[in-house]
């Protein structure tokens, strides 16, 4: 036998055992080397969890709760990034009016609302993935890193209440919260500064933040993200029992009511909005429903050198046909879909700056409504003035004139008292003449008679024998000592004349009231 014969043969026996152990190989351990999925063991270690949350421990929960969320949706946070970048001009409710409309996770509608947060999400999607599939896998050790995180940044001085949020310190639990419920601040910062010497120098802190800047030490902020109503007020972190707790009677705005949670609880991760990304490890798979990939039939026909026949590359040809037909076909369906999300998207802005437009009209008349109330109220109050001021000219007119009417009035009135009282003066003295006059006669007529005659008439007429009677029949008046010293003696000798005889009184005292005389 020739020596080449012989290196042949030894060669073959040498060959065969490792092409019949190849061949021997079974279907599941092909599988198991194919299949991208980790072992359950196969979990984030601490040094790798502090890497990726560094950069967002210290953003406020609402918004933290967010990030976590939205970052197990990868395709989503790139889907909303692009559609958001398309129209920049969406702000506010007519962002929540369109969002509306979109098959997205709720987490990720409310990135929509901080577009420099959802650019760096999409930008570092590698990161984004992973810290979703940590959050998927490791719930509680995600939630514990960041307040360790929060408890190393507080304990150096960098976490503090500000103008722009508060720092809620319960037991071990360290809370932030915007210090305006309707404004939210997202701040950036230097994580190798803020934390302290960093402990981990095999994984540096990623870093979020605006591109170019130079850090100084402490927390910067991005411009404040203001809202009509209290953002995030939908979730929570419930940091006892590690995980984020849905409120569903405070539904968001951009969801609609069909599209929102059945009940109130935990958060629970939706694989429908997952779009056939794979999850890392086999547990996080099989937990939400997903099978390992199935790896390709192993048989003689994929290893060695398999001799493909004729009829075999026409059919991969028409086969390659009909996938490129398909993959147009499908290219035509997402530029039609593309293009009808524009003309909604389009009809949309346009019934937005419609309604816009109607409620600046609105404003406007109302602003020309209040402007002409302001000018027309001066005048107004102007022409209520002068109408007080005519009414107070018509009134003291009319008092003017009432009053030269009733002055000459007033005047005759006087006169014809004046008059009168004149009259009456006149007709007074008038008959004080008379009576002085009569009086006179009386006394002329007196003298040429004697007392007796005058005692008579006097009697006659009736009158007293007064003083004043005295006096004008030329008598004159005594002291009143005298006159009452007389009258007592005059009124004893009359008792004593009455007692001696019962004459005549009255000639008696007729003679007395002589001798009295």
């Amino acid at each position: 036998m020739k020596a080449a014969t012989i290196f042949h043969l030894a060669l073959g026996l040498i060959i065969i055992p490792f092409l019949v152990s190849g061949l021997a190989l079974t279907p599941q351990q092909a599988q198991a080397q194919d299949s991208g999925y980790l072992e359950p063991s196969g979990k984030y270690s601490r040094e790798e969890l502090a890497q990726m949350l560094a950069p967002i421990a210290l953003y406020p929960d609402a918004l933290l709760a967010q990030v976590l969320m939205a970052s197990t949706y990868p395709i989503e946070v790139i889907e909303a990034d692009r559609w958001v970048r398309m129209y920049p001009e969406l702000q506010g409710e007519a962002l929540d009016a369109v969002l509306l409309d979109k098959n997205w996770d709720t987490s990720v509608k409310a990135i929509c609302h901080f577009p420099s947060i959802l650019a760096l999400m999409s930008e570092r999607i590698t990161e984004t993935t992973n810290l979703g599939n940590a959050f998927l896998a490791q719930e509680a050790e995600v939630m514990n890193m960041v307040q360790e995180l929060r408890a190393q940044a507080y304990a150096q001085g960098n976490l503090t209440t500000t103008s722009q949020q508060q720092v809620i310190v319960e037991k071990e639990t360290i809370i932030i919260v915007p210090a305006d419920p309707r404004v939210i601040y997202v701040p950036y910062y230097d994580p190798f500064y803020i934390y302290g010497p960093w402990w981990y120098p095999a994984y540096p802190p990623y870093y979020w933040g605006p591109p170019g800047v130079s850090l100084g030490f402490g927390i910067s902020y991005w411009p404040g993200y203001y809202f009509s109503f209290a953002f995030g007020n939908w979730c929570y972190f419930d940091w006892h029992r590690h995980y984020i707790y849905i409120v569903v009677h405070e539904r968001p705005r951009f969801v609609r009511h069909d599209r929102w949670l059945a009940k109130t609880g935990p958060w629970q991760h939706a694989p429908s909005h997952r779009r056939g990304v794979a999850y890392r490890d086999k547990s996080t798979a099989r937990k939400y429903g997903q099978s390992p990939p199935r790896s390709r039939e192993i048989g003689h026909d994929t290893r060695g050198f398999p001799e493909y026949r004729q009829q075999d590359l026409d059919q991969r040809s028409d086969d390659r046909t009909v996938i490129d037909r398909d993959k147009r076909g499908d290219d035509r369906t997402r530029i039609d879909r593309d293009h009808q999300e524009r003309e909604r998207v389009e009809r949309s802005r346009k019934s937005l700056e419609q309604t816009d437009r109607n409620r600046q009209g609105k404003q406007r008349i109302e602003r020309d409504r209040q402007e002409q109330q302001r000018v027309e109220r001066p005048r107004k109050a102007l022409e209520q003035t002068d109408r007080d001021r005519q009414g107070k000219q018509r009134i003291e007119s009319g008092r003017q004139e009432q009053q030269r009417v009733e002055r000459p009035r007033k005047a005759l009135e006087q006169t014809d008292r004046d008059r009168q009282g004149k009259q009456r003066i006149e007709s007074g003295r008038q008959e004080q003449q008379r009576v002085e006059t009569d009086r006179k006669m009386r006394q002329r007529t007196d003298q040429g008679k004697g007392p007796q005659e005058q005692v008579e008439r006097r009697q006659q007429q009736g009158s007293r024998d007064t003083i004043f009677n005295r006096v004008e029949y030329g008598r004159k008046e005594r002291q009143a000592s005298e006159r009452g010293r007389t009258s007592r003696k005059g009124l004893d000798d009359d008792s004593r004349d009455r007692g001696r005889s019962g004459g005549d009184e009255k000639g008696d005292r007729d003679d007395r009231d002589r001798s009295r005389r």
